[in-house]
């Protein structure tokens, strides 16, 4: 067969054969870029962002001063909620309630007369230890332990005789001499001026020393001290 009519054959097998496949749309391609949309995507949903209040809890702090100010324990937290238009709900963050500590207990605040004292006085303890026990009812000695004791709550204060019948053992006080800076002293002890000056309707106080100190009992004593009570008892 000649060569030329062989090739004619061949061109037109070839044209017949895309021709059959493009009328039965079998293995068509196309070297153009086809874009194909994927339905899937094509789905909306509104999303809404609930913002959730909290609420302020309130304790009552029977030993606390009702005329001192409310102390926030915890601050509060807003929560948040996803909600979705099919009525689904999705926690984000929960909501925190505010804790709010306010005092139930007798006013705070007297003026009068701060003093000092060591265990060497004449009516003192030999062995120095003061008429209250600590809050985990032992005793305790100015001579052993020194003048200063370690609170729960207040940390290191010093330690203070009063009339007991006012300022029960543990009262933390704030005391403002004018002349120092204020400090936080615990009522561990309690004398007869004390108790007599209350009798007669006046405040008097004593600054436990654990040795003789003369130069900062004169920075401490005077008629005009400001007492403060933080907390009332243990």
């Amino acid at each position: 067969m000649d060569i030329y009519l062989l090739q004619l054959l061949g061109n037109w097998l070839s044209v017949l054969c895309v021709t059959l496949t493009s009328f039965f749309g079998i293995n068509v391609y196309k070297e153009d870029k086809q874009d194909i949309e994927n339905t899937s995507y094509t789905k909306t949903a509104t999303v809404v962002n609930q913002v959730v209040g909290y609420k302020t809890e309130y304790v009552y702090n029977n030993k606390k001063p009702s005329d001192s100010a409310p102390e926030v324990l915890q601050e509060g937290e807003y929560g948040l909620i996803y909600n979705y238009e099919d009525g689904k709900t999705s926690v984000l963050r929960n909501s925190v309630n505010k804790i709010v500590e306010v005092g139930t207990a007798k006013a705070s605040k007297y003026t009068g007369r701060i003093t000092t004292y060591t265990p060497y006085c004449a009516g003192c303890s030999k062995a120095g230890n003061v008429a209250c026990y600590t809050k985990d009812h032992k005793k305790f000695s100015l001579k052993k332990n020194g003048h200063f004791y370690v609170d729960d709550e207040y940390g290191q204060v010093r330690i203070l005789a009063a009339a007991l019948t006012v300022f029960p053992c543990g009262t933390i006080i704030t005391i403002d001499t004018g002349m120092t800076a204020p400090f936080n002293a615990v009522v561990l002890d309690t004398g007869g001026t004390m108790r007599k000056a209350m009798r007669n309707g006046y405040v008097w106080m004593d600054l436990a020393f654990s040795e003789p100190n003369k130069a900062e009992a004169k920075k401490i004593s005077t008629k005009n001290a400001k007492f403060t009570v933080q907390r009332w008892g243990w």
